[in-house]
């Protein structure tokens, strides 16, 4: 257990807030538990989580961009986090234009000795695909909103592995299903995440 801590005591940081604004009127706020301080990672983080000037800004309208990364799970050798949150547009009298915000989600799924992301294709053998889809639908509070075809997006979890759509309709974007690992191992790809002690408690 110290060996563990001492592991991820590099990635831990107090819960920090990045705020962006313009002359225009754009701003953006992203409330963080603290960039992870390994660089490669690091550089992932931001580039995934904080978005920059040109995503905000609209010839038309004032956007405004809010979301909270939150640690999904934290192992030596992974590092998985996810987004949640919504992007405004406003008229140049500061009024809400459309029905509802557009709701933001982004994943990072890390592997910390290969310094690299990992893709779905690592998690899951591809050849698996079909039965991943089924088990997601099977979890899925809301199964409409999962399309058999779709490439989720995930992050790691405690209880499982979260998958989502991340082209489903807007109403529905955002809903999640969460799949347990002991169901998942059967569908592993090789050196997939799913098969490290750590991650799946196995």
């Amino acid at each position: 257990m110290c060996l563990l801590i001492w592991l991820l005591i590099p990635l831990l940081a107090l819960a920090e807030t990045f705020r962006w604004s313009d002359a225009q009127g754009d701003r953006a706020s992203v409330v963080h538990p603290g960039v992870p301080k390994e660089p490669a990672l690091a550089k992932a983080f931001k580039a995934r989580f904080f978005p920059t000037p040109d995503r905000l800004r609209d010839p038309d309208y004032l956007i405004e961009w809010e979301t909270t990364v939150e640690v999904g799970r934290l192992t030596p050798h992974y590092y998985s986090a996810v987004s949640r949150g919504l992007s405004l547009y406003k008229d140049s009298k500061g009024q809400m234009v459309g029905a509802h915000p557009a709701k933001i989600m982004d994943t990072l799924t890390w592997d910390l000795r290969k310094k690299q992301e990992v893709t779905l294709e690592q998690l899951i053998d591809k050849a698996q695909f079909s039965k991943l889809a089924r088990l997601i639908g099977d979890h899925a509070e809301t199964r409409e909103a999962f399309n058999l075809q779709a490439h989720y997006g995930f992050y790691l979890r405690k209880d499982g592995v979260a998958f989502y759509d991340p082209d489903a309709p807007h109403v529905a974007f955002g809903v999640e299903s969460v799949v347990p690992y002991a169901e998942l191992l059967p569908l592993a790809a090789p050196h997939s995440p799913l098969l490290d002690p750590s991650v799946a408690g196995h």
